[in-house]
């Protein structure tokens, strides 16, 4: 596939017609809506899933104005700059086998990246991806049971890369940044994070994800703080399951397991 690197394929607009073109034969397998604004677009795959649809659905905006990350944190989407879109995905696994999602996802935007634009992403775990000490990419996974008369289950993986934002608002000026440089088309990366997590989606037990997962984290052998209810802890980062889960060593020899929740990679790495 010929690589288009220049700034203006990224910000031209996002249409259906050049989604389905970057597809190519993938097209057939989802359903697309493309908008120009919305809310979130996992909100509106939440609306979209209540219709019972039976195909996944890839739903794209230009620009969010109420883009939702993890524990309720906004995820700042201006116009032209960045891909945002979430994928609606009807399942039959369990919610328990769903959980490695996120993983998988992650993986899948750092190969598209890395294909399309030449950068190579680190993975904080669960769901963000850095890039030169900046977080450029969040996953917000969700999932929705019990819907219509069948009691479908559906999967809803929200995606936002930032691309060419070159201004964040004050708080996220020191945190957020972009992939930047010479980038893709979002049609391309867009058609390329869909051909590379659908196989996961597809077959949520598949773990072959799990080796980049673990090459390219930015926690392994580093000291981690984390929130459980009202306290604080502290431990090293030791290893990722094949669950997904982070194995982490107490101060006391201790070793837990986390599931979810938030944790803070601290700037010294453990010799």
């Amino acid at each position: 596939m010929e690589r288009k690197n220049q700034n203006s394929e990224s910000c031209r607009q996002l249409t259906r017609e050049r989604i389905i073109e970057a597809l190519g034969a993938a097209c057939e397998e989802v359903s697309i809506i493309a908008l120009e604004e919305c809310g979130s677009t996992n909100d509106e795959a939440k609306k979209i899933a209540l219709d019972g649809v039976v195909q996944p659905v890839l739903i794209v905006a230009e620009r969010q104005t109420a883009g939702r990350g993890r524990l309720g944190r906004s995820f700042y989407s201006p116009a032209r700059t960045g891909l945002y879109f979430s994928i609606l995905y009807p399942t039959q696994a369990s919610l328990q086998s769903a959980v490695s999602v996120t993983g998988a996802a992650a993986v899948a935007v750092m190969r598209a990246i890395r294909s399309t634009a030449g950068k190579q992403t680190a993975i904080k775990w669960v769901n963000d991806l850095y890039l030169d000490g900046k977080k450029v990419c969040g996953i917000l996974t969700e999932a929705l049971t019990g819907i219509g008369a069948d009691a479908r289950t559906y999967l809803i993986v929200g995606i936002g890369v930032n691309l060419t934002t070159e201004h964040f608002p004050t708080e996220l000026s020191e945190i957020a940044g972009a992939v930047g440089g010479a980038c893709p088309s979002r049609a391309e990366l867009l058609a390329e994070i869909w051909r590379a997590l659908s196989r996961y989606l597809n077959d949520p037990s598949d773990r072959s994800w799990l080796e980049d997962y673990r090459t390219h984290s930015m926690v392994l052998g580093r000291q981690i703080e984390w929130i459980r209810g009202e306290e604080r802890r502290q431990g090293i980062a030791e290893a990722i399951t094949e669950d997904g889960e982070l194995e982490v060593l107490l101060s006391s020899g201790e070793r837990e397991l986390l599931r979810t929740g938030e944790i803070s990679v601290r700037l010294k790495a453990i010799p």
